[in-house]
């Protein structure tokens, strides 16, 4: 009990900008690729061990959400909450996944990963890459997500990066492109 009541405390002091690690932890923080969810990686996967443990695995998401169970299960960490775990477990596929995706086609670029794990727990990405929207309706399409479909609030940087990427891509502008 007292790792998660560490953790969550961490977590939150990073959180409310109290500041990253120093020292050799700060050397462990920045081993993880920016990102949303980096704060919680780093807090969670660090009150146990190491970060080299983390950034020398490669490993698709079945296998990082099998290897979270096994933590919980045998190793005795504090379960996460569904929304938190899946987050993780999303920033650890894309960072450290296996070495070739798929993507499911989703052509490479700033926000991919994003897109392909923030989209794909809930449909086919066949429905994102025939919308050809602007700006201002994939914002009101993630609006209507989150509000009526139950998809998790996204941060601000992920968002922003998830509407570069989709409007960059899927927008009007794109080849054979929409309304």
């Amino acid at each position: 009990m007292r790792r998660s009541i560490a953790t969550i405390f961490i977590a939150a002091a990073v959180s409310w900008g109290l500041g990253a690690p120093a020292g050799r932890a700060a050397e462990d923080y920045e081993a993880l690729p920016a990102g949303p969810d980096r704060d919680a990686v780093y807090f969670n996967c660090s009150a146990c061990h190491s970060i080299r443990m983390v950034t020398q695995q490669r490993l698709n998401r079945e296998r990082w959400d099998e290897l979270m169970d096994w933590m919980v299960e045998e190793s005795g960490m504090h379960p996460l909450q569904p929304w938190a775990r899946k987050r993780i477990v999303n920033y650890l596929a894309a960072h450290f996944g296996e070495e070739e995706e798929d993507w499911d086609g989703l052509p490479p670029g700033p926000g991919r990963e994003e897109v392909y794990y923030a989209c794909l727990p809930c449909h086919s990405l066949a429905i994102v890459k025939q919308q050809g929207l602007k700006r201002e309706d994939w914002d009101e399409t993630l609006v209507w997500m989150v509000d009526e479909q139950g998809m998790p609030e996204l941060e601000a940087e992920e968002r922003a990066l998830i509407l570069d990427y989709l409007s960059a891509v899927y927008g009007v502008n794109r080849a054979g492109g929409g309304s």
